[in-house]
C-alpha cells in the first residue's frame, strides 16, 4: 500500500470517527466551543484557551465527560508555554497581512512574494502549534511536544495539507453562518485534528513515519 493511499485511508477513518464523536458529545462540544471563543477574545489568552479546548476534548475521549481537573492540571503545567506558542502564528499572520496591504498600495512584486511566503509559513506554524497543543494535552513535556509535532507535520505532508483544507472549509462555513463559528465549529476543528493526530500517535513518536 502506498503512502498516499495509507494517508487517505487514515484521513477518511478519522473523518468518520470525528462525525460519530460529534454526534455522541454534541452538547459538551458546544460548551467547549463557546468557552474557547470567549477565552480567545483577548489574543493574549488564545494559546491557553486552545490548549484548554484540546485538553477538554481529550478528557471526553478518555472518559466520556469533561474533566475539569485534567484541564486545570494541563494549564498549570503548560499555560505559559501555550501563551508564547500562541503568539507565533499570530505574529506571522500580522506581518503577512502588512505585506498584503503594502502590495495593494504599491503593487510591488517584492511585497506579494513575501506575502505569499508568509501565508505558507503561517499555515505551517499554525499546524505545528495546534499539533503541539494536542501532544501537550496528552501529557508530553513542551520540548517533546514541539519535537513530535514538527516531525509529524514534516513527515505527513498529505495529511497536513488535508487537515488545513478541511479546516478552511469548516471555517468558511462557520463565518457564513456566524453563529456556528462560536457554537460548534471550533470544537469540530479541534476534535478532527486531535483524532487525526492521536490515532497516529505511535507514528509521531517515530518522527511521523506513515
Amino acid at each position: 500500500m502506498t503512502t498516499t493511499t495509507t494517508s487517505m485511508d487514515h484521513f477518511r477513518r478519522s473523518f468518520q470517527r470525528t462525525g460519530t464523536f460529534i454526534f455522541q458529545h454534541s452538547i459538551s462540544l458546544v460548551i467547549i466551543s463557546i468557552c474557547w471563543f470567549v477565552g480567545s477574545l483577548p489574543l493574549v489568552t488564545s494559546g491557553p484557551a486552545t490548549l484548554g479546548a484540546y485538553s477538554a476534548i481529550h478528557s471526553i475521549r478518555n472518559g466520556d465527560r469533561i474533566e475539569t481537573r485534567m484541564i486545570r492540571r494541563t494549564l498549570r503545567r503548560h499555560g505559559l508555554n501555550a501563551t508564547l506558542l500562541g503568539f507565533v502564528p499570530i505574529i506571522v499572520g500580522i506581518i503577512t497581512a502588512i505585506y498584503f496591504h503594502q502590495y495593494i498600495v504599491t503593487n510591488s512584486t517584492f511585497y506579494i512574494v513575501f506575502a505569499i511566503g508568509g501565508v505558507y509559513l503561517f499555515a505551517f506554524l499554525l499546524l505545528i502549534s495546534l499539533t503541539t497543543f494536542v501532544r501537550l494535552s496528552d501529557g508530553c513535556t513542551f520540548v517533546e511536544a514541539v519535537k513530535d509535532s514538527y516531525g509529524w507535520v514534516i513527515h505527513n505532508p498529505l495529511l497536513s495539507m488535508m487537515i488545513m483544507l478541511t479546516s478552511g472549509v469548516l471555517l468558511l462555513i462557520g463565518i457564513i453562518s456566524i453563529v456556528g463559528l462560536v457554537v460548534i465549529i471550533p470544537a469540530i476543528l479541534f476534535s478532527f485534528h486531535l483524532e487525526v493526530v492521536q490515532t497516529n500517535v505511535s507514528q509521531i513518536a517515530q518522527n511521523g513515519d506513515p
